[in-house]
Formats: C-alpha cells, structure tokens, sequence
C-alpha cells in the first residue's frame, strides 16, 4: 500500500520529532510506503523557510534526510503525475493541482491531509473516484490505533 502525504501532514513533523514520528511509525510498522512528490517537498522547503526558526529549519532538515537515507520514501516527480494536471486543475486550486494529479495516480491508495478546505470538504470532489482515496489526519490515526 502507499499513502501520499500533504505538506500540512508533514510541516509539524518535522518541527516536532514526537509527531512525525507517530505517523511515519505507524505506517512502517504496517508496511506501507509513504509517498511524496517533488512539489510536495518544495512546498514543504519554502513553508519551512518561511515559519521555521533557524534552529528549527535546522532540525527539520536533519530529520528530513534521516527519513530519506532510511530509504522507505517513494518520491513522484511532476513526470510521474502530469498528464493529471489538467483535470486536477478543474476541483482544486491550480496551488493544490498537482498533489490531486498524484493522488490520482493508479499506484497511489490514500492521501493524508489535514486540508478540509480543498481536499476533505470539497463539494467538487464528491462522488469522484479520487475522493475515497483522501482521508483526514485525524481520522486516519483513529483507524489505525
């Protein structure tokens, strides 16, 4: 099974060990692969450049390639997922189209978010096939503690 993982899934993780932990544990632990996309890491970099404290930043990287060098991080580049972007940009934000074009991707069997806005409420994603596969952070956790 893989799980593509959203920026707002990952930010705190890397601020708070306690945290990220918690969930990359639970998904090794289950033999699941997590996922990323190049997009995601980038956005990931910047958010961390902008709210992070230096010392922060610092140990957000540390943990970052740690998680990396383990080598049980599957990362989708915008090669992997383009040909989604353009029906992605029709039920979100051009921002968050192409994590919709990687969630899309036959490979890919959920995506944790904690974005209601665009992802867990969006009326446009209802009733899609894509939309079985978005699940709350919040709500994953329950399910599988």
């Amino acid at each position: 099974m893989k799980i593509l993982l959203d920026t707002s899934v990952l930010l705190p993780g890397f601020r708070y060990p306690g945290l990220e932990e918690k969930l990359m544990g639970k998904l090794l632990a289950q033999g699941i692969t997590p996922v990323v996309t190049d997009y995601i890491i980038e956005e990931l970099r910047e958010n961390i450049k902008e709210h992070y404290t230096e010392r922060e930043r610092a140990i957000a990287l540390d943990l970052f390639l740690e998680l990396l060098a383990l080598g049980v991080l599957e990362i989708k580049t915008l090669e992997d997922y383009i040909d989604n972007l353009d029906e992605a940009s029709r039920y979100v934000p051009d921002k968050d189209a192409p994590i919709l074009a990687a969630v899309m991707l036959p490979d890919i069997d959920l995506f944790i978010t904690k974005d209601e806005k665009h992802f867990i409420k969006n009326q446009k994603l209802q009733n899609t096939p894509w939309q079985k596969k978005i699940k709350h952070l919040s709500d994953y956790l329950a399910e599988v503690s």
